[in-house]
């Protein structure tokens, strides 16, 4: 019994986990690239410092991190001299990581289950 709860807590931690899991592109693509993608945006810069966005704006020649705090939409002004890259989320793989990978644990803890039965028996 110990057993099968030790691997009920394992799953639901990496569930907690793997829950706000996100996969950023490694490619670096333009700013209007960027915004065109209407994703989330991680901007690094030297200090390894990154900052997340929901989304960029691009108004007049200047380009704003556009998200959301206590419900209200605040824009931020990206320095592109300092940025060293720019990131747009991968939404096929965060949600790969996020659903597919706790989905395999569980099935694999499932058929473990079912070999030994569920009381060890």
């Amino acid at each position: 019994m110990k057993r099968h709860l030790k691997i009920v807590a394992c799953f639901l931690t990496l569930l907690i986990l793997i829950q706000g899991c996100s996969i950023y592109k490694q490619v670096s693509p333009p700013y209007e690239e960027a915004m065109q993608h209407n994703a989330r945006v991680r901007v690094k810069y030297p200090d390894h410092q990154a900052v997340k966005f929901n989304s960029i704006e691009i108004i007049e020649v200047n380009i704003y991190g556009v998200k959301k705090v206590s419900g209200k939409t605040v824009k931020t002004l990206i320095n592109t001299e300092k940025a060293t890259s720019i990131q747009v989320k991968d939404k096929t793989w965060s949600w790969i990581v996020s659903i597919g990978v706790p989905t395999v644990i569980l099935g694999l803890a499932a058929i473990e289950v079912s070999e030994t039965g569920f009381m060890g028996e």
